[in-house]
């Protein structure tokens, strides 16, 4: 171990200025040959051999490699980068998968260490592994388990200070770092948090490949940090250009753009059958840069997601301004799903695809100043199939309710749905419980459909405790592209009925994170094919989750449904 670090030091440097100079020689750049299409998931992951390959290698020279993981073992399918020297082999990123049993990545990099070792004579103890990442998260980090304390293999930390330590980047983020894996191969490491705070880039002068992690790739560009972001992009403009370097091409951590320009895949898709090619240019680096700037100069009120050919810029909710005060005033009925203790129930907006009602929220609310006593929602969450509705008894803005300038309204509430008949049953006041869980806005003018059948998971327990070992969640159907419908189930999950890579004492406590997206593979995202009480027992799939989990579920009852894009007529008529 010792060895290895003073290794490791050695061939670190790091340059207090943006100036960078590739080794003599390098310039004349390996050839590079990028593949045009990957492994792109399938129709049904649970289908015996969609799982195979688990990881695609693509030899872009001899010394390079890029991997992707397959997108039915986790939709992320990110790429992972390999670099070849004569003393050091350096991994970008380590995937998305915990486990060596759903994905063994380090057997895998062991296995195209090892061949290279062959062709170029050498022995393994000729070369140390370091893995390093582009940010600190779990798509991108999931896999160093496996490579933590296995010989010749260092495993470089995520934080910002362990990345600026291991690369010598003493003034964080304005120092640009040198990484020499011998003396032929040698990588500029450029910080561009925002993403994520400890976000890098690196600049490969062998092949003049820019890799850029979430930073800038075919897809959503998640920007958690606005101003550190446009510090970061005008950063690394300013460094290619000042140092004249020649890109050939540069590279991201995912592909989620489909062939048409524009549009993007659904988040969580598991099948991009015409997904974008993975290499971008400097052109699309430098619209990146000028929308930054240009947002940046109109000032906090005027900044808002951006659609580009190749890429969709895409800050989270936090870094916009909020929605407009006093906008989407209506009378918003909602559904009124109630918890295992008295008062307690998560709130379902009944959306459409136009404004006013364009956004699928759910939040959790408490009941309280009934005008009836007591309150008349059941607490037995084990047979619970009856539908609650609840319309408030005057107009109000949604916007409102959202920014957070709503915090509680007078309501009828009713036993059925309020807009076909329902059953008055008494007035109760709602108090939101912020924050507000899940906020969609809805668009009409979307392309893409969700596929397979998805559904996000709530829990029925307020004290989170399973029932009879047994979890019982309410599943509302995720609403994309119209006409769609919106539908909740009752449902239950017995964590003996799932596969997990995850230990099983955490298994109920991953289970019962409210939010949870899952994916019905097999099942068509029809109305025709939603859940219902018919489904009996059905698998799905825990998207994102790093640890595979797939679970079978039991439909005890079909809450409600009702038919886009209007969401007025009910599914059964």
């Amino acid at each position: 171990m010792l060895f290895i670090f003073f290794i490791t030091l050695t061939i670190v440097s790091a340059h207090q200025r943006n100036s960078f100079t590739c080794p003599d020689g390098s310039s004349n750049y390996l050839p590079v040959d990028l593949p045009t299409s990957w492994i792109n998931g399938s129709e049904n992951c649970f289908d015996r051999d969609a799982q195979r390959p688990d990881l695609a290698a693509f030899a872009v020279n001899n010394d390079t490699y890029i991997l992707r993981e397959n997108k039915c073992i986790n939709y992320e399918a990110p790429f992972i980068y390999l670099l070849f020297s004569n003393d050091t082999v350096l991994l970008i990123d380590s995937g998305a998968t915990v486990s060596f049993v759903s994905l063994p990545i380090q057997q895998y990099v062991e296995t195209l260490i090892l061949h290279w070792c062959l062709a170029h004579k050498k022995v393994r103890e000729d070369l140390s592994l370091v893995v390093a990442h582009t940010h600190n998260h779990d798509d991108h980090t999931a896999g160093d388990a496996q490579f933590e304390n296995k010989l010749y293999t260092t495993v470089v930390g995520t934080s910002v200070e362990e990345v600026s330590k291991f690369f010598q980047l003493d003034n964080w983020p304005n120092s640009i770092g040198t990484y020499s894996l011998d003396n032929r191969r040698q990588l500029a490491v450029v910080p561009i948090p925002g993403h994520e705070n400890s976000s890098i880039a690196f600049f490969d002068c062998a092949t003049g490949l820019l890799i850029t992690g979430d930073s800038l790739l075919p897809g959503r560009l998640y920007i958690s940090n606005f101003s550190a972001n446009v510090e970061s992009i005008s950063r690394l403009v300013n460094f290619i250009e000042s140092n004249r370097l020649n890109v050939t091409s540069i590279l991201g951590a995912h592909i989620e753009m489909t062939q048409q320009n524009t549009v993007d895949y659904p988040r969580g898709a598991t099948h991009q059958s015409k997904e974008r090619l993975l290499n971008m240019s400097l052109e699309q680096l430098h619209q990146l840069n000028n929308e930054l700037q240009q947002q940046w100069k109109d000032g906090f009120d005027h900044r808002h997601k951006a659609y580009f050919d190749t890429f969709i810029l895409d800050p989270k909710p936090s870094e916009l301004p909020p929605l407009t005060p006093g906008g989407r005033v209506a009378n918003h009925g909602f559904i009124l799903l109630p918890l295992d203790r008295l008062g307690y129930v998560w709130i379902s907006h009944k959306p459409m695809f136009k404004a006013p009602h364009d956004f699928q929220l759910v939040y959790l609310a408490s009941v309280t100043n009934s005008t009836v006593d007591p309150l008349p929602l059941p607490t037995d969450i084990t047979q619970l199939s009856t539908q609650f509705t609840i319309e408030p008894k005057e107009s109000w803005s949604l916007n409102d309710l959202i920014n957070g300038n709503i915090t509680s309204f007078r309501t009828k509430l009713y036993a059925g749905n309020f807009e076909q008949g329902g059953q008055y049953l008494c007035d109760v006041t709602i108090t939101v419980l912020r924050p507000l869980l899940t906020v969609v806005q809805l668009n009409e003018t979307e392309v893409e459909p969700y596929q397979p059948l998805r559904y996000s998971s709530y829990l029925l327990s307020n004290s989170t405790v399973a029932k009879d070992n047994h979890i019982h969640v309410f599943l509302l159907h995720q609403i994309r592209v119209q006409p769609d419908f919106d539908a909740i189930v009752h449902a239950i999950i017995n964590p003996m009925n799932c596969t997990t890579d995850i230990d099983r004492s955490q298994l109920n406590s991953l289970l019962e994170q409210n939010e949870n997206e899952w994916a019905f593979h097999g099942i068509d995202n029809d109305i025709g094919d939603r859940l219902t009480r018919a489904s009996g027992l059905v698998r799905a799939q825990l998207l994102g989750d790093i640890y595979s989990t797939i679970c079978t579920m039991s439909i005890i009852a079909e809450i409600q449904c009702t038919i886009g894009p209007d969401f007025f007529e009910d599914c059964n008529v």
